[in-house]
């Protein structure tokens, strides 16, 4: 028969682990629309972000975007890796950060490949399991790129888990 001294903090312990941590939100998928600059030369392009929060004020994140030449047979594909605050206030989520990534532009038969750096500013919106967001990108791309871009403005929704 087991001791009563040890089968108390063993049973405790046990409730303990099964009542678990409060829930916390882990992050959240979004697809957007993104507005580039120069608007002389982009078109609206698209994307999607996978975002993970770590201590509830830092969100890691993994972007993928798309952006069509405006009148023009071209392209540029970017992929962004980002680390931010975002110190959440109520449902509302300000957020700031720098990001790394790659680009790759083409046009007609010409393709450039280069790194890219971005300083990020925005804000989330999170409503149950629906998030809306918006962001600025200030962005700066290596080398000598086939068109210049030097910002964007992206808005839009996902889900959070």
């Amino acid at each position: 028969m087991v001791p009563l001294r040890r089968l108390v903090p063993a049973v405790l312990a046990l409730a303990w682990a099964m009542a678990g941590a409060p829930a916390a939100e882990a992050g959240d998928v979004t697809a957007f629309v993104t507005f580039p600059s120069p608007s002389d030369a982009w078109s609206r392009g698209y994307g999607a972000a996978l975002t993970s929060t770590w201590f509830h004020v830092v969100g890691l994140e993994a972007e993928a975007a798309r952006m069509p030449l405006d009148g023009a047979a071209g392209t540029m594909t970017s992929f962004t890796g980002s680390v931010m605050l975002a110190p959440p206030v109520g449902v509302i989520v300000p957020y700031g950060g720098l990001g790394v990534g790659l680009f790759r532009q083409s046009l007609s038969t010409t393709a450039d490949t280069g790194t890219l750096k971005c300083f990020i500013l925005g804000v989330k919106v999170k409503l149950g399991l629906l998030v809306v967001r918006g962001d600025y990108r200030s962005l700066r791309l290596s080398g000598d790129p086939l068109l210049p871009m030097d910002k964007r403005i992206s808005i839009g929704a996902g889900i959070s888990f």
